[in-house]
């Protein structure tokens, strides 16, 4: 509520302001939430062609490398006090934007928003909407998005209704950020990467479903590179503990590559492996076949929309539970990635279909 009453008292005095601000065609994008949603929010890259950006910290990295952005604002650097978040807003006001689109409507971001002033300012209503919201985004165009439809179409209509994603594709850098010296095996092997763990612990994998895909995994000639953080080195090591493999070889990344480094060391990989997290996101905007646990995500919402995706659907009856803008954190749930024997089939079989693919070519 602070936010609105101080943009009330100082809407007066901008709106006289804002007559003398040096017209620009300057796009600028909100969008403060982590890495899956910023791959998918970079659909609106091409179309906006030059913009800024409005962002979580842990994106930096990609953005930092992409030609399409000219200006970064880490959200986090702005947060601590109410001076640093009305310097931020005072920023937005004179850069004089032409379009300003606010992807994860909450109070500061919507209030950013107003502080625009930008003749075209777009927001999303959802399902989560809180009372406030109304308030808050009076005068902002709002396109409607229900748990219905695929975020990454939401966001494109926010530009414009024609935009459709397999036209506009997502790319996480542009170009790519390719490092000095890659520390991938240079040969032909298969190159599965995986994903152990996720930010959220919700979407952490249990060490009996990876038993089980793994055992699968060992049917084929291939390497299999471990995607993550350094902390995770335990976690892998229990699992390879319970491993007798064959023919899979099992190569750590864990905490031995950059985050500005990981779209190009996942773009080397022939087939991914994760539940619904960010790694995925950046796989599929690569095109690469992936195989996605939807856990608890609602997938008719936001999944992967290569070509080539199997997603494995929970069997726990209390799903989906989590959505885009309403996504819980700490939830005790039993049971949320076992598989079945038939879907062990299903993974087999997509998994031989997509290495067969690769040897022929």
């Amino acid at each position: 509520m602070i936010y609105y009453i101080i943009f009330l008292l100082l809407y007066p005095l901008l709106f006289i302001l804002s007559f003398f601000r040096k017209k620009t065609n300057q796009n600028l994008i909100i969008q403060t939430a982590k890495i899956g949603d910023y791959v998918n929010t970079s659909v609106m890259f091409e179309p906006l062609e030059k913009l800024d950006v409005v962002i979580d910290k842990i994106n930096t990295p990609f953005s930092q490398h992409d030609s399409r952005i000219n200006q970064i604002f880490i959200i986090n650097d702005y947060k601590s006090t109410l001076f640093t978040k009305l310097q931020l807003a005072f920023i937005i006001f004179t850069t004089n934007y032409k379009n300003v689109y606010i992807m994860m409507p909450n109070s500061y971001n919507l209030f950013l928003g107003q502080m625009s002033f930008s003749h075209n300012k777009v927001t999303l209503s959802t399902y989560s909407d809180k009372w406030y919201n109304k308030l808050f985004s009076f005068g902002i165009k709002k396109i409607k998005h229900t748990k219905e439809d695929l975020t990454i179409k939401s966001y494109l209509t926010m530009i414009s209704s024609d935009l459709e994603p397999d036209i506009c594709w997502k790319k996480i850098q542009e170009p790519l950020y390719i490092p000095k010296q890659s520390i991938l095996n240079q040969n032909s092997h298969f190159k599965i990467g995986i994903s152990l763990t996720a930010g959220n612990k919700l979407k952490t994998i249990d060490l009996d479903t990876w038993l089980k895909i793994f055992k699968l995994l060992d049917n084929f000639d291939c390497e299999v590179y471990i995607f993550g953080l350094a902390k995770e080195v335990d976690i892998l090591k229990n699992l390879q503990f319970h491993l007798n493999l064959y023919k899979v070889q099992i190569i750590s990344l864990l905490g031995k590559i950059n985050l500005d480094e990981l779209p190009y060391y996942t773009s080397k990989m022939n087939l991914y492996i994760s539940s619904d997290t960010g790694n995925s996101y950046i796989a599929d905007s690569f095109k690469i076949p992936l195989i996605n646990f939807a856990g608890p995500c609602y997938m008719k919402e936001q999944r992967p929309i290569g070509n080539n995706v199997l997603i494995i659907n929970s069997n726990a009856d209390y799903v989906p539970f989590s959505f885009i803008f309403k996504a819980p954190y700490n939830t005790n749930c039993k049971n949320l990635y076992k598989i079945t024997t038939e879907q062990e089939k299903i993974i087999l079989n997509f998994t031989t279909s997509v290495y067969n693919n690769y040897i022929q070519h």
